[in-house]
């Protein structure tokens, strides 16, 4: 019985793993986003929110417009 059990844990593991890597990024961010969400109404959760959710947030969501080689944004234009 205890091997059913070991075995069916695993299995729903490796399934919830492949499936969440497997997922489109967007969609990830926007669970993601909604579990920040959820945990936001429960104070016990803060600290967890702050050093696991977070950097798992920043780090789907990319560096953005910012951060893509065409943003000439920061060069000085010249003066015709």
């Amino acid at each position: 019985m205890l091997q059913q059990v070991m075995v069916t844990i695993l299995v729903l593991g490796a399934f919830a793993f492949s499936a969440w890597r497997l997922m489109p990024a967007q969609r990830r961010l926007r669970l993601l986003l909604a579990l920040d969400r959820w945990a936001a109404g429960h104070p016990g959760l803060a600290a967890w929110r702050e050093h696991s959710l977070k950097p798992r947030i920043l780090k789907a969501a990319g560096t953005g417009c910012g951060g893509c080689a065409a943003n000439h944004g920061n060069l000085p234009r010249s003066p015709r």
